[in-house]
């Protein structure tokens, strides 16, 4: 076997709805082939030999997320020829198709029963596939769900600290961070390095500009938390060796009199490995 409960196989273009949905799947520690979360492993591999075991050799079902892109790709096809090789030989069912559209897909019959993507939200689609496992949502912890998420490299995001366990989550893949925010006041909030994307957690200080902030490495990453006040920037680092600047904007404290436990904060990622923020603007 392979490791893997499940395995998902798709297409680029749908990454990001199968993103999603492994990013439920992973805050549930379900043992899965997610191909963003396996690139070290895959680093040097032969595909063509490795894929096959993935996709023939999953411990439970092949997630496979059907459309046009799929059915016209060499790799997904490849993929799908091994998790067929497999559900030859089983008595139950080893693919579990999700549709994105009605494209034919060689050799799966139209009368075997999928789920349609085009009805059901990324997150649905993962608790039904948890329910599959013989893992119903209402066993898991109500907390164990994933963080709010911003994709891209550079925003701005308001959320709710109080929910999430006062996680939000900015970036992706390798330049993936996911902070961790507890009340302070409305002036001040307490952020953590909790989260097992973050190596360390540094502020500027009071009054650093973006001119000042030249080499953020230099920074004091030793404490677990840190408590930026607000227009007081934050530092992150992740795992994977890169880093991320966040500008605290405003906070709301209902404790104190404000409507919402809200956060607003900026953010800057710096994809080249980098730790030079001064020429940023904002």
């Amino acid at each position: 076997m392979s490791g893997y409960e499940i395995a998902l196989s798709f297409a680029g273009e749908d990454r990001a709805y199968v993103e999603m949905v492994a990013r439920f799947l992973q805050s549930h520690n379900v043992p899965f082939f997610y191909d963003a979360y396996s690139d070290v492993d895959l680093w040097g591999k032969d595909l063509y030999t490795h894929l096959i075991e993935v996709y023939s050799k999953a411990e439970r079902y092949v997630v496979m997320f059907i459309s046009r892109h799929y059915a016209e790709k060499v790799w997904t096809n490849h993929e799908r020829r091994a998790a067929q090789s497999r559900a030859l030989t089983e008595r139950g069912e080893y693919i579990l198709p999700v549709r994105f559209d009605d494209t034919a897909v060689e050799g799966l019959l139209p009368t075997v029963s999928y789920l349609d993507a085009r009805r059901i939200s990324p997150e649905v689609l993962a608790s039904k596939i948890l329910e599959k496992l013989g893992r119903p949502i209402i066993l898991s912890k109500a907390s164990a769900l994933p963080a709010p998420h911003s994709p891209p490299l550079t925003g701005e995001v308001t959320f709710d600290y109080s929910s999430h366990d006062g996680r939000f989550e900015i970036g992706h893949a390798e330049l993936a961070f996911e902070s961790r925010w507890t009340r302070a006041s409305n002036w001040n909030i307490y952020c953590y390095n909790d989260a097992p994307s973050i190596r360390g957690v540094a502020v500027a200080p009071v009054g650093a500009d973006f001119s000042s902030l030249a080499d953020v490495s230099a920074l004091d990453f030793t404490s677990r938390t840190r408590c930026p006040a607000v227009g007081q920037f934050v530092v992150l680092q992740n795992t994977k060796g890169f880093f991320a600047l966040l500008r605290v904007e405003s906070i709301g404290d209902t404790t104190r009199g404000d409507h919402s436990d809200e956060l607003r904060f900026r953010y800057w990622i710096r994809p080249d490995g980098g730790s030079d923020f001064s020429n940023e603007t904002g």
